[in-house]
């Protein structure tokens, strides 16, 4: 007969559940990043109270004299609105394809939680499709757009009413598949 104890198998459970179920934690959270970054998040995921209703007010601050207009000067025409980020990297990822689409509507930035100086880096960097962008420092307007986080775009018809929302960056294939048929359905 051997002398040694019998181990319990209980204190492995305990140690290997917690492990477990911190590792299926981890899994969800990749995939829901991943979508994120490389935008294959649907945008209907995360509605919009706002949507058909006026555009909330832009911030007060702006990045520059030459990028200061505000929505009413482009009152009669679609603008597409970006709450975007320095430091947010599907933020740079979408400047690409802001270019392209800042061809067919003005699009505005709107620099959530950022520094003027974190967000004139980044327009050295990557490049600034803006036609006008607004500082919003602590995020509270950022709040009353209703964003969940960045990037969101937001596309506004004639009269200044949100028609679209879009959360994650955009890529051309959210221009041809989202953006462009939210465009022609406004003519």
């Amino acid at each position: 007969m051997s002398d040694k104890p019998k181990i319990s198998q209980r204190p492995r459970l305990a140690f290997t559940l917690p492990i477990a179920a911190f590792f299926i934690f981890a899994v969800i959270a990749a995939v829901g990043l991943f979508g994120t970054i490389n935008g294959t998040r649907q945008s209907d995921q995360l509605p919009s109270v706002l949507v058909g209703k006026p555009a909330p007010e832009l911030p007060v601050t702006a990045f520059s004299d030459d990028l200061s207009k505000p929505l009413s000067e482009f009152s009669g025409q679609p603008v597409l609105v970006n709450v975007m980020a320095s430091w947010c990297a599907p933020c740079r990822a979408e400047i690409p394809a802001l270019a392209l689409l800042s061809e067919e509507v003005p699009v505005i930035a709107i620099a959530y939680k950022d520094k003027r100086d974190d967000t004139a880096k980044f327009f050295a960097q990557y490049g600034n499709p803006f036609s006008a962008v607004w500082m919003d420092y602590d995020g509270s307007y950022a709040m009353k757009w209703g964003i969940y986080g960045v990037p969101e775009s937001f596309l506004l018809d004639g009269q200044g009413r949100i028609v679209l929302r879009h959360a994650g960056p955009i890529f051309k294939d959210t221009i041809s598949d989202v953006i462009m048929p939210a465009l022609e359905a406004l003519q």
